[in-house]
């Protein structure tokens, strides 16, 4: 559904020597980089206040051993949530149901109402999750084990293949006369393969709790 916000209504000209790509550049590109560098500067201000938060409580004045085996607890405790909403086909359990509202774009026009998105939307607990690895995240920047600049890998998690989902991707008609704007054959993978994603959280939270247990132990 991002994508369609980022093509907008009122399409440039096809100049001349234009390839398809550079017509989606001229068309989206805009929009596309308000989406982004919204979701940026949300996801860095969250794991930088997270950091900061810390700090302020002194955490970072506690032994790292101690934060490092609260970390290791926290992953464990993620892990399971994450294991239970597996099985029982559902998302995080701990995180708003909410999405961000579609309608910001008619509100906002094009560039703003995407920048309004990517703000909203990279806040990260403000909407669906579909793992708690994100709350694994903040802890670990809570406790000061983690750089307060991991939203900018955060946020390059989601701009990039975004960003080559809206500009790149080819757009293919979902109706027989083609005058569908929203490409439902994406949102359909997505759907379909949610519990790959998911399973894939799962397996990167293993890691990091396995990670932060050899660094407990060493």
């Amino acid at each position: 559904m991002l994508r369609p916000l980022a093509v907008g209504d009122t399409p440039s000209p096809l100049v001349q020597g234009d390839t398809p790509l550079l017509h989606r550049l001229r068309n989206a590109g805009r929009a596309t980089g308000a989406l982004c560098a919204g979701f940026t500067a949300s996801a860095v201000l969250l794991f930088a206040v997270a950091g900061l938060a810390g700090r302020s409580f002194g955490i970072d004045l506690v032994p790292v051993e101690i934060r490092l085996a609260v970390a290791l607890l926290i992953c464990v405790a993620l892990v399971a949530l994450d294991v239970i909403a597996l099985r029982r086909h559902d998302m995080c359990a701990i995180t708003r149901r909410r999405q961000t509202p579609k309608n910001l774009v008619f509100k906002y026009g094009e560039t703003r109402g995407a920048l309004i998105w990517g703000l909203d939307t990279g806040l990260a607990v403000t909407t669906f999750r579909v793992s708690s690895a994100t709350w694994g995240l903040i802890g670990l920047g809570l406790l000061n084990v983690a750089p307060w600049w991991q939203g900018i890998g955060y946020a390059a998690g989601f701009c990039l293949p975004i960003a080559a989902a809206i500009l790149l991707v080819p757009r293919r008609p979902d109706q027989p006369d083609g005058t569908s704007r929203e490409p439902a054959w994406i949102s359909l993978i997505l759907i379909r393969f949610r519990r790959v994603v998911q399973a894939c959280a799962l397996v990167v939270s293993l890691i990091a709790g396995v990670t932060v247990s050899l660094s407990v132990l060493s």
